[in-house]
């Protein structure tokens, strides 16, 4: 329900959103200076390209571009993924909440994360919160499970199994104009945020700025049920604060050689909402996180040969937690983590059908803490990672070889290491063309990966027992693209896949930022993954387009036969998930219908009595609208509206989710 305060933070937007535009009508009106006729060419699209290239992969590659996820009314990085198969989402609610992803039950540590072509990390958790990347100023994201067809890439993209790629607009345009975007964002539960973004290019310089913010109260109402009593309340001590600027400038020395540099900054201090238990909502949890971070991206073409691209990062982050319930600070903690990472790679075109490459990664970890309970051991991490591969295409045949090496050299300035590890990890990938657009691929990829420092040290959360999980991923596939119809098109994918983990390594939360981690032995995931697309010509104007996914996956703890989580789901794992979208493309209002949807889990390994969650559906619509102004300014409006029928559902246990929410977004392009 709309309160008076909502009303008040919707004009303060609003207020701002049409400062933003008198000021870049300004900027628009000192340019035109100049009084020689001009006639700019239409902007030619092309579409499609990167979902069919994604279908021919050697690998599982999914999808989804800026359209398809404003259409679908996604207001998150993560709410875009849960639309893509093999994905479970782990929510703990709201706009502030912890957001991490599982790709086909092997847990969230094993989901790599690249921005901008360079791979993210977070040393503590192993994990990365997509909570913190908003959808403002992405480009694409793209999730490959497996090795695919690109052999030109970083050493560490390929230490996971699994590898989301957030690619943003950065420094997008060729041309010397000055480019403006300004946008505003409202939504339900005090949820505001504003975005404002700038592109000039000079000469051989160009530089693109981006600012945002977002507010959100997170106070939405949820129904506790205890055997006939029904109680009714709101998430309380969930505010969240967050911002988020970078600045990217590229430097192009020629059409074959160019210089990227990406600063970034982000902010979020909130609160964190607690464990709701019948009659008890109470929480004094707060968590302030920064990550600043430099990259400075190199790529050229030496000669019709080689390829070249190196590039350099350095990260700084900060972890400050507080829990006023616990007296002295008790389970307080504030961490700092850097990063410095280096990477180079080439590629060598030996002949039309044989392309080599070969990379090497150095990054140096380290972390220190303030923690009342725990020794601040000061743990760091040095790695070496180096690869050769391999990639051989001719006729209908295609296929790719890596290998791997790893060097993981560990130290602690107090207590005891964990020991230096070595390993060599090879993976193999195939695809053969059938014909009519059919293909069939198959995949195999080693995984080895190191735990945390979260895991292995830190009280209430690490052992220093836990042994690295080793993984073998194997997967089987059939794709299809084509036209069924003049009017009608799509495409297909259907992969049967198997995942065994040795020493995996299952992490049971107790709070958003507190769990317990325990080395489960041996894991085995099966499961297939099914994906359908299609689009309809209608009529002139009008389209429909259609996207469903399905997965079933069975992750079972095979450790051993007289345990008691034998032959049981691993917890938080959906034996079955699903997702499906509809958008009707006409000239007045695209209008997309969304469901999404998980079977019955578990928040143990046992499936004790009362830890059992049900399964839920939720049905979303969102609606949409572009509109071309003078000259080449652009007006885009939205408004979807999430949980259309109210439904209650947790995704970990005593943490509610929102019901019934809106979203309303306004964006103005010059």
């Amino acid at each position: 329900m709309l309160t008076m305060q909502h009303f008040f933070r919707l004009r303060h937007a609003l207020t701002a959103f049409a400062f933003m535009l008198c000021l870049t009508g300004n900027a628009m009106h000192e340019q035109q200076v100049d009084t020689l006729r001009s006639r700019r060419l239409g902007e030619v699209k092309v579409s499609g390209s990167n979902k069919q290239k994604a279908v021919n992969n050697s690998a599982p590659e999914q999808t989804l571009t800026i359209r398809d996820m404003e259409q679908m009314g996604a207001s998150s990085v993560s709410d875009a993924v849960r639309h893509m198969a093999g994905v479970t989402l782990h929510d703990y609610g709201g706009a502030g909440g912890l957001k991490t992803v599982s790709i086909r039950g092997m847990g969230a540590q094993f989901t790599g994360v690249s921005y901008d072509g360079v791979p993210l990390s977070d040393v503590q958790t192993g994990q990365i919160d997509l909570q913190r990347y908003t959808l403002n100023g992405v480009k694409q994201l793209d999730l490959l499970i497996g090795e695919g067809n690109d052999i030109f890439i970083a050493a560490r993209e390929t230490v996971m199994p699994s590898l989301l790629s957030i690619s943003t607009q950065g420094v997008s345009h060729k041309d010397h104009d000055l480019h403006l975007v300004a946008q505003a964002v409202m939504g339900a539960w005090g949820y505001t945020s504003p975005m404002l973004s700038a592109e000039k290019a000079w000469g051989k310089v160009a530089v693109n700025v981006q600012a945002d913010y977002v507010y959100a109260e997170n106070d939405y109402p949820f129904t506790i049920y205890n055997i006939k009593e029904r109680i009714h309340k709101h998430r309380v001590h969930s505010r969240m604060n967050q911002g988020h600027a970078e600045l990217n400038t590229r430097y192009t020395f020629s059409d074959s050689h160019s210089l990227n540099l990406k600063l970034y900054y982000y902010d979020n201090d909130r609160q964190l909402p607690g464990v709701v238990r019948y009659y008890t909502n109470d929480s004094q949890q707060q968590l302030r996180e920064r990550t600043a971070f430099g990259q400075l991206q190199y790529r050229g073409l030496l000669s019709p040969k080689w390829q070249l691209k190196a590039a350099a990062k350095w990260n700084w982050a900060n972890t400050d937690y507080r829990d006023k319930l616990y007296s002295e600070g008790r389970m307080d903690g504030n961490y700092w983590q850097r990063e410095g990472y280096l990477t180079a790679a080439a590629q060598w075109k030996a002949t039309e059908s044989l392309r080599l490459s070969g990379a090497t990664d150095f990054l140096h970890n380290d972390l220190n803490c303030y923690c009342p309970m725990a020794p601040d051991v000061k743990p760091s991490r040095t790695a070496w990672l180096n690869t050769f591969s391999a990639r051989w295409n001719r006729g209908f045949l295609s296929a790719t070889a890596r290998i791997l090496h790893s060097a993981y050299i560990n130290h602690v300035e107090r207590g005891t290491a964990v020991s230096d590890y070595r390993h060599w990890s090879p993976s193999f990938s195939a695809s053969a063309r059938l014909g009519s657009g059919w293909q069939v691929r198959a995949m195999w990829k080693d995984i080895f990966r190191m735990p945390s420092f979260n895991e292995l040290y830190f009280y209430h959360r690490g052992d220093a027992d836990l042994k690295p999980e080793r993984t073998s991923q194997w997967n089987v596939g059939l794709t299809w693209q084509g036209q069924i119809t003049p009017q009608l098109s799509g495409s297909m994918t259907i992969d049967g896949y198997i995942n065994k983990v040795k020493d995996k390594i299952v992490c049971i939360p107790f709070n958003l930022f507190i769990s317990q981690n325990v080395n489960a032995a041996k894991v085995r995931v099966k499961g297939a993954d099914l994906s359908l697309r299609g689009a309809y010509d209608i009529a002139n104007g009008h389209a429909l387009e259609m996207q469903g996914h399905y997965s079933y996956m069975n992750a079972e703890d095979r450790s051993s036969r007289g345990a008691n989580t034998f032959g049981k789901q691993i917890a938080y794992t959906p034996e079955h998930n699903y997702s499906a979208a509809l958008t009707w493309k006409n000239p007045w209002v695209n209008i997309s219908l969304t469901a999404y949807g998980v079977s019955k889990r578990w928040a143990t390994n046992e499936h004790t009595v009362g830890t059992s969650l049900g399964g839920y559906s939720e049905l979303g619509t969102s609606l949409f609208r572009e509109f071309h102004l003078r000259g080449r300014q652009r007006l885009i409006a939205s408004f979807s509206v999430s949980n259309l029928f109210n439904k209650q559902y947790e995704v970990i246990t005593a943490y509610p989710m929102p019901g019934t929410g809106w979203r309303c977004m306004v964006r103005w392009e010059m």
